[in-house]
């Protein structure tokens, strides 16, 4: 793992040609959505759109949509839908869509379900490094994409 530090230089090292990705934020959490946003904006200057409810989420992704998703796993109770229905749907739509679980929860059994069912990570919220995790994540995304192009 690398630090967070050096996720950081390495994002602010990415060539021209190769564009940050574009993030979505699904999650009805909104102390974390708001930390994570203004992080991700003001140490990595990406782009993003946040959801608080997986609904409305799935009524505007598209197949074509290509922004990474970090989703949360638990929605409150006014929601209908899990994290899981939500990943599943999006898999459906898009079978290469890239999606980072988070969760409350630091739970095995939880992050084997999710990978299980396509996403590319889980991060634990109560994590003191959860977003040096999802940057370090994000810019190893970043380097694929980049030999991609090479």
């Amino acid at each position: 793992m690398i630090t967070i530090f050096e996720a950081l230089e390495k994002m602010k090292a990415i060539p021209e040609g190769i564009k940050k990705p574009k993030i979505i934020i699904v999650d009805d959490d909104l102390s974390f959505t708001t930390m994570l946003g203004d992080f991700l904006y003001d140490e990595c200057k990406m782009r993003m759109d946040v959801y608080t409810n997986g609904e409305s989420f799935l009524e505007d992704f598209t197949a074509e949509d290509f922004r990474i998703i970090i989703l949360d796993y638990y929605f409150d109770s006014n929601s209908n839908l899990t994290g899981i229905d939500i990943l599943k749907a999006i898999k459906q739509k898009n079978k290469f869509a890239v999606v980072m679980m988070v969760s409350g929860q630091d739970d095995l059994e939880i992050a084997i379900e999710t990978i299980r069912n396509g996403a590319t990570d889980y991060f634990y919220k109560g994590n003191k490094t959860v977003f040096a995790n999802i940057v370090s994540s994000i810019v190893k995304l970043v380097e694929l994409q980049k030999q991609q192009f090479n």
